[in-house]
């Protein structure tokens, strides 16, 4: 039992560690949205391209619920456990592959041992329709602008899930709004309120919706704005 214990405790160690190196770049980014205006430290973030090339965006959601930094990973899956720094981690990095498509997207892990602030693990409390609702927005912060971006639909991946959310680019309007229809069927949130059109831009988030199970939480995800730099 004590060597379970100690394991336990050598692993949380770690992921405080881990956390705590994110929340040194997250304050160095400084991320801030004030009224219509939204801010970066853009000498940090030039810093950050430099220290790794493969750094494509910051991402960001308000009051804590996310704050990472977004890499390019060439298909390897190279940084599904390594950190921002190239060194082996076993929260590894959220990484995008292809960052033209019309809907890109974002893989992070769902972290558990106590660390609910780790790369994704926070997003899948908004299973939770009271704090979907709350939470909806997030900004993606690129060397040249920012954009905004609103999640309209929750669902859960398993083995039944009959809907391909990797559906990066689609051959017609018509395709793209099949697409759509199919999402509504199986989603657990949809905003109804909101009108996905083929001339929009998504984001499509995966992370797993626990630390036991192989089941996926899959955030789409609509621009709804881009700002321009201002810097922080």
């Amino acid at each position: 039992m004590l060597f379970g214990v100690c394991i336990y405790a050598r692993k949380w160690r770690v992921l405080e560690d881990e956390q705590l190196k994110v929340q040194m770049l997250s304050m160095k980014i400084q991320p801030q949205k004030e009224n219509e205006k939204f801010s970066i430290n853009m000498h940090a973030w030039n810093d950050l391209k430099k220290q790794n090339p493969d750094f494509w965006a910051w991402i960001y959601w308000q009051e804590g619920i996310v704050s990472q930094p977004v890499v390019i990973d060439t298909g390897g899956k190279e940084y599904l456990y390594k950190n921002f720094d190239g060194e082996s981690s076993v929260c590894g990095t959220p990484m995008i592959f292809e960052t033209k498509s019309k809907n890109k997207i974002i893989y992070g892990h769902y972290v558990g041992y106590g660390a609910e602030n780790a790369v994704f693990t926070r997003l899948a409390d908004l299973t939770n329709k009271k704090l979907f609702y709350e939470h909806q927005s997030f900004y993606l912060c690129m060397q040249d602008k920012i954009e905004e971006y609103r999640v309209f639909l929750i669902t859960i991946k398993d083995k039944g899930l009959d809907w391909n959310y990797q559906q990066k680019d689609f051959s017609s309007a018509e395709k793209f709004y099949d697409w759509i229809t199919e999402a509504k069927k199986v989603s657990v949130i949809y905003d109804t309120d909101m009108k996905p059109r083929y001339s929009d831009e998504f984001v499509t988030i995966q992370t797993c919706l626990d630390a036991y199970s192989s089941k996926r939480v899959i955030l789409l995800a609509m621009k709804v704005k881009d700002y321009p730099i201002y810097e922080g």
